[in-house]
């Protein structure tokens, strides 16, 4: 895992609220900024892997970092490993990569695990998003309690951007006519692939979740009525270029979780170091 520094480092995510919000545990709203980064696992290096980044959660648990993050493990797609972190505003970014450079007993630490890390990884992107509101769905929720992100990506054809968010829009009046029981949040990538491209993350505490997607979508549809879904239809296949669906397992082993995370349900997030370690 290569951490991030606005000035030499590659960043490394973490799912991480408003300071405001640190303190408090519970259903909360998504950060405003969001890093998503993709680590490439090479085959056959997941425990590898994973024993190197359990080492980098030593080393900020050691240094009192506060750059907490969640990491996950694809379950679908290529061997990946993602993370996220999330920021108030660029002001917080940059404070929180500051913070890190200040700490040359700690950046030392990270330097020598990144280069270990790298043994086990084929490619890695960073990607910068800003929380669309006016694009998501349903009421914050309790990241500590889920288990699961499905994530969706949009990758819209250029100068399609406003066209392809009246569709989204479109879709919104629908899934809260129909009443849909999930939650989602969309971002915008500003910086770090091709764009537009927009990135939706849906939560999910269990996978059985997934099994009453299709009444879901249903009850979604016939909130559309035919002329609604043939309107939307030709919105997408307009201004769409490809839509990937993956879905994550969250991994407490490649996490540094924030206490409110920890205080969610500690049984599942405390991982205890192996014997031995410092």
């Amino acid at each position: 895992m290569f951490h991030a520094t606005l000035k030499s480092l590659l960043p490394k995510l973490a799912f991480v609220l408003a300071p405001a919000l640190l303190a408090q545990s519970g259903p909360m709203p998504p950060p405003p900024l969001m890093l998503f980064v993709r680590e490439e696992v090479k085959p056959g290096h997941g425990a590898g892997h994973a024993a190197t980044e359990s080492a980098w959660t030593r080393a900020l648990t050691k240094g009192k970092s506060k750059d907490h993050y969640i990491g996950m493990s694809a379950l679908t797609g290529p061997s990946e490993a993602w993370f996220i972190m999330g920021y108030a505003s660029y002001a917080d970014w940059e404070s929180k990569q500051n913070e890190f450079e200040k700490n040359e007993a700690l950046k030392a630490e990270i330097d020598k695990i990144s280069q270990q890390d790298g043994e086990h990884l084929s490619g890695t992107r960073t990607m910068l998003g800003t929380w669309r509101k006016d694009l998501s769905y349903g009421p914050g929720v309790e990241i500590g309690k889920m288990r699961y992100f499905r994530i969706r990506t949009f990758r819209v054809k250029q100068g399609q951007g406003k066209a392809f968010e009246e569709g989204v829009k479109m879709a919104l009046a629908a899934y809260s006519k129909s009443a849909y029981p999930s939650s989602f949040a969309f971002y915008e990538i500003a910086a770090g692939t091709g764009s537009p491209t927009y990135l939706v993350l849906r939560p999910l505490k269990s996978l059985a979740e997934m099994d009453g997607m299709a009444a879901s979508e249903k009850a979604f549809q016939e909130a559309l009525g035919e002329d609604g879904q043939k309107a939307m239809a030709k919105v997408f296949t307009d201004t769409v270029n490809v839509v990937e669906n993956q879905l994550f397992a969250f991994s407490p082993k490649l996490s540094f979780p924030a206490p409110f995370v920890v205080a969610s349900d500690p049984g599942f997030w405390t991982v205890k170091p192996p014997k031995g370690a410092k």
